[in-house]
């Protein structure tokens, strides 16, 4: 065991001897989870002046009230050009849309509402695809926000009224008692405009048609959810990946230089070394995370649902990558060939498993591909730990992968080496 021991200490000594060593294994990570942390802090709010051009074909006042409910959107910025001006910017990706009211939206309501003949026309950028979903959602609010003001207009109620009346009058295809229905309701309709006061009118259409509220899934926990709750987890795999990879090519380097087989000359066996290596690596992810939880408890202030699973799935998470670490050191015989293999590797596993880009992000089929990646699991586990409020039967599935994955790339490892040394 004393043998293990000091074989560790080494390898961390000889770790924390190169400057760029600590940088990216240490110092990045931190890095990272500020800056995305910092990019996902106003994720929840929406979108923030996205550029769009208007181009209004209809010059009524129901268009001009639309207008500027959507210059009114911080979301949006709003220009106003002819369509040609507009296409033309959305071309060249000067904008992220052009909306084009087309004549006849002010008419009423079946020149709003008719799905044959839309009276709002969508030129978006297929490259900003997801700036396009959230248009057509403000897109829609503002137009009931506009209807809004037309249900509180009791004249121009009572000209829709007056229209569909004489729609349903001139009808052929209802019969008596069908049309007397209609219009004994427009009959009704009428009444209540002639009626109402303006104060209940205003209460009955107040503008909230879209009448939501959100829920917050997560378990209650000890401080308000953050966005670098999330970030967190990426981050501290990008540690652990760093670290991983590092030791990988120390052993190749070892291995070139020669230090491997002199100590195994002396009283320390194949098995030691290994083990020193794996002890090493296992230390040295534990203090970087120590390092992480702390300073994200200090300066983000940044709450852990369940302490005692975040160290869980930490502990599985570096097991993991330990063994991980173990086979990318036998990918090539050289500090070169097995350093670029071993960060190649890692870059897919990352970028599979969320380490780059959160999988929502993804089509489906790479999201389904992304669970052959030990990333996932232990952003997912770290996750359920710190925000998601995983029991411990739900936190196990992850870990016990975790776990799978580290021992058989471990023993993979081991056998491959020593075949290279044999």
């Amino acid at each position: 065991m004393n043998k293990v021991f000091f074989l560790a200490v080494k390898d961390i000594r000889v770790l924390m001897s190169d400057r760029g060593n600590i940088f990216w294994v240490l110092v990045f990570p931190l890095v990272f989870a500020f800056f995305f942390g910092a990019i996902y802090s106003d994720a929840g709010e929406g979108p923030t002046g996205m550029k769009i051009a208007v181009v209004d074909e209809d010059k009524s006042d129901f268009s001009t009230s639309y207008i500027s409910k959507l210059e009114s959107s911080d979301a949006l910025k709003v220009s106003l050009l002819s369509r040609e001006e507009a296409i033309e910017q959305v071309r060249k990706s000067r904008i992220a849309a052009a909306v084009i009211i087309k004549k006849g939206m002010g008419d009423g309501f079946e020149a709003i509402f008719n799905s044959e003949e839309p009276k709002i026309e969508i030129a978006a950028d297929p490259s900003r695809k997801m700036e396009s979903g959230y248009l057509q959602g403000l897109l829609a609010k503002a137009q009931f926000e506009a209807l809004s003001g037309n249900f509180t207009d009791r004249n121009w109620m009572k000209d829709q009224i007056s229209q569909w009346r004489g729609e349903i009058e001139d009808a052929n295809d209802l019969d008596t008692r069908q049309a007397n229905l209609f219009l004994d309701l427009f009959d009704s309709f009428d009444t209540l405009f002639d009626d109402i006061n303006d104060q209940n009118l205003k209460m009955g259409f107040n503008g909230d048609i879209l009448n939501f509220s959100q829920t917050n899934i997560s378990r209650e926990s000890d401080g308000p959810l953050t966005s670098f709750q999330i970030t967190f987890p990426q981050a501290m795999l990008w540690g652990i990946l760093g670290c991983a990879a590092t030791f990988a090519i120390s052993i190749v380097k070892e291995r070139a230089g020669g230090t491997f087989q002199r100590l195994l000359v002396g009283p320390t066996g194949r098995a030691h070394i290994l083990a020193g290596k794996g002890a090493a690596c296992f230390i040295t992810c534990s203090f970087i995370m120590c390092i992480q939880y702390i300073g994200a408890k200090l300066f983000f202030k940044m709450p852990v649902g369940d302490l005692p699973l975040f160290v869980l799935a930490y502990l599985c998470t570096i097991l993991c990558f330990v063994g991980i670490m173990m086979l990318i050191s036998t990918l090539g015989r050289t500090e070169q060939s097995a350093g670029g293999a071993g960060w190649a590797i890692i870059m897919i596993m990352a970028m599979l498993g969320g380490g780059m880009m959160p999988l929502y992000f993804m089509p489906a089929w790479l999201r389904s591909l992304s669970n052959i990646s030990p990333v996932k699991w232990g952003i997912y586990a770290l996750e359920g730990a710190i925000w998601r409020n995983f029991s411990l039967m739900e936190i196990a599935i992850p870990c016990l992968i975790l776990l799978a994955i580290g021992f058989a790339a471990f023993l993979l490892g081991v056998y491959s080496l020593s075949k290279q040394q044999d």
